[in-house]
């Protein structure tokens, strides 16, 4: 399984992370299907450096036009002028093995846990960060996970 890999590789390279996204929505206990892995990290160069040359070790390749360095250095530029929220990598390959790692938000600023998984502990945003997180977006489908997130805490 595509997340499975993702989790050693990070993990062995020591690079933080923590699953958001439909995947997080899921393993928090509401039922919805998703295609792509969403993850949020630290934001630095030294870790989207790190995270570059890790995912290319395993076939990923960057679908935006610049690399680690530039996307670090010019950040605010691209999430300003270009409305730019993740960085995709794809495996052309494997199209299935799609990765997003959301730049907007570093995983030092939330509250992640160790979910047990078939593949072993994975981290994953709380609850109350997952729906903080998508509260901000303003997409329908990020409007639906956090009602559906809310319902459980009732």
């Amino acid at each position: 399984m595509f997340l499975s890999r993702i989790q050693n590789l990070f993990t062995k390279e020591k690079i933080p992370f923590a699953v958001v996204g439909g995947y997080a929505v899921a393993i928090h206990g509401v039922a919805r299907g998703t295609f792509d892995v969403d993850i949020i990290t630290e934001i630095s160069e030294e870790n989207f450096l790190k995270i570059e040359s890790a995912l290319k070790s395993i076939g990923m390749n960057s679908l935006l036009p610049v690399g680690a360095k530039d996307l670090f250095l010019n950040l605010g530029t691209y999430q300003k002028e270009k409305h730019l929220v993740a960085w995709n990598f794809v495996n052309p390959k494997r199209f299935r093995d799609c990765l997003d790692i959301i730049i907007t938000e570093d995983v030092r600023n939330y509250k992640t846990f160790f979910a047990e998984t078939d593949f072993g502990p994975l981290s994953v945003i709380s609850l109350d960060g997952l729906i903080q997180m998508k509260s901000k977006t303003g997409r329908l489908q990020d409007v639906e996970d956090v009602q559906a997130l809310k319902r459980l805490n009732s």
